[in-house]
């Protein structure tokens, strides 16, 4: 088993439109996505923010052990040092559209020195094409094992061990794939949250909307919208309290004539 230890990562959030100018080409879509086997070992980096969050201070080996079941995924997580202190993490998380919405729940094994802090790792990972490697990039943001208070955080790149499953997906993508923009942006606020959020969007016509928040084991906790709504702003507070919890990371998923849009939510105790 490989070691390692948890520092204090950061918050930030890398967008699609960040990881289109990066390579406009290798965004997967929800389609494409949908026949993806992501069971298996993925491996790559995780660079962890300075505090000015403009730079990095460590770079982290970085693994994922997943185990897929529908949209479900659960699985392990481990990320090690320069030193070779390690932390290994039961992870839970769930296919939404074209990303891959994971948090880091428990610490299964670990080496740290004293004093030190464990974070809990989540984000939002984009499902990548390189070449023939299938990759998850994104943002991975942290909070304390404690109190879900945010610490500083890094960003992941991640490449599938094995992808002889995906081989022939990923060639239908190199001519049929475009780039995927989000053309409806969820946003929630405030995010960390403490008791309440409010989550906004903006319609450009008159659609049928579904806005859903699930937990991170993919149940369902509360249904916020459903049904026919005008072109414009709309909000929708989300009230943990009323569900029945108390702290937790959240995934709200906003779903438009079956095109699906989501954001990762985070409430502190």
């Amino acid at each position: 088993m490989k070691k390692i230890i948890l520092s204090i990562l950061s918050f930030g959030l890398l967008t699609l439109g960040q990881l289109s100018a990066q390579n406009r080409t290798t965004v997967l879509g929800t389609s494409l996505v949908a026949k993806i086997d992501v069971t298996g070992k993925w491996s790559g980096k995780r660079k962890q923010y300075a505090p000015d969050k403009r730079s990095f201070i460590e770079v982290f080996e970085y693994e994922f052990d997943l185990k897929q079941e529908g949209n479900i995924v659960s699985g392990t997580t481990t990320i090690i040092n320069r030193n070779g202190e390690y932390a290994d993490m039961k992870i839970s998380g769930m296919i939404v559209g074209n990303k891959l919405i994971f948090a880091e729940t428990e610490v299964l094994g670990a080496a740290r020195p004293e004093g030190k802090i464990w974070c809990f790792k989540h984000g939002e990972l984009y499902f990548q094409r390189d070449g023939e490697n299938l990759k998850l990039v994104g943002s991975t943001p942290s909070t304390m094992e404690i109190y879900n208070y945010p610490c500083s955080g890094g960003i992941t790149s991640l490449v599938k061990v094995d992808n002889s499953n995906n081989t022939a997906v990923l060639k239908s993508a190199i001519n049929n794939e475009t780039i995927v923009d989000e053309k409806i942006s969820v946003n929630v606020f405030p995010n960390p949250f403490m008791e309440t959020a409010t989550i906004s969007y903006n319609l450009n016509e008159d659609t049928k909307v579904e806005l859903e928040v699930y937990d991170m084991n993919g149940r369902l906790v509360t249904n916020l919208a459903s049904g026919q709504q005008s072109s414009g702003l709309h909000l929708a507070d989300f009230d943990a309290r009323k569900s029945g919890f108390m702290s937790g990371i959240f995934i709200v998923k906003l779903t438009i004539n079956g095109e699906t849009f989501s954001r990762q939510i985070v409430q502190m105790r």
